[in-house]
């Protein structure tokens, strides 16, 4: 029992390590390839876990090879446009300027039912609203809206906008965050000062952000009872 624990244990940790390499993606958003080296790596690791008879060697020496063919090929394909819709495809435009394309949607066996479902997910009803729906490698579908049914924006009608950059989790339940204090610029002599304002206290905060320009969002903790 403890040479199996022993052996899930390292099969794990380079899994881990293969996946972190590989980097950050949702399973929707796996290019094919990256789907392939998936399963792959699944049924590859599960090997050497089941059966004590096979050396765990199989089961890393393997693991290793198929994480350096995908990077090899991620390396390529960002250097050999050809390479790049071999392994990942291209987009395609199922909307073209307000058009549905039936050809491409059937080359993409996308049914008009979906198409619709797809376009309610982006927040669209109405098919004649959209400029140009495209689904992207990833299998998605990105929708553009005519000028028409798109929201004004601060350009179109002439306020100056100016931007607040990313709000920051100062506290999360009473805990001060150093690291994001730092990048914002401030410190806890500042965070005290803001909390005296208010007449909290760390502890009594559940969730403080604060963006690039100190605009400060403060969640009390609630008290027992529901009571703010």
């Amino acid at each position: 029992m403890a040479v199996i624990f022993i052996r899930t244990v390292i099969i794990y940790a380079v899994l881990f390590a293969v996946f972190r390499l590989m980097g950050k993606r949702q399973i929707g958003e796996l290019q094919p390839s990256e789907l392939v080296s998936t399963l792959i790596l699944s049924q590859i690791a599960s090997q050497p876990i089941a059966s004590q008879s096979i050396p765990l060697s199989y089961g890393i020496v393997p693991v290793v090879a198929v994480v350096c063919l995908e990077v090899i090929a991620s390396y390529l394909t960002t250097r050999v446009p050809g390479l790049k819709r071999i392994f990942v495809g291209r987009p395609s435009i199922l909307i073209d300027r307000g058009k549905i394309d039936r050809a491409e949607l059937l080359r993409q066996r996308v049914t008009v039912e979906e198409l619709m479902s797809e376009l309610r997910s982006n927040g669209v009803a109405d098919p004649g609203d959209v400029y140009y729906a495209v689904m992207e490698e990833s299998g998605s579908i990105s929708v553009l809206l005519r000028a028409a049914a798109s929201p004004p924006s601060r350009e179109d009608l002439g306020v100056a906008a100016r931007e607040r950059g990313m709000a920051r989790l100062v506290i999360s339940d009473g805990v001060i965050n150093r690291e994001n204090l730092a990048a914002l610029g401030k410190n806890e002599r500042w965070l005290m000062k803001r909390l005296g304002e208010e007449g909290l206290t760390a502890n009594e905060v559940f969730v403080m952000t604060c963006d690039e320009v100190s605009n400060v969002r403060i969640v009390k903790k609630r008290r027992k009872g529901g009571e703010k």
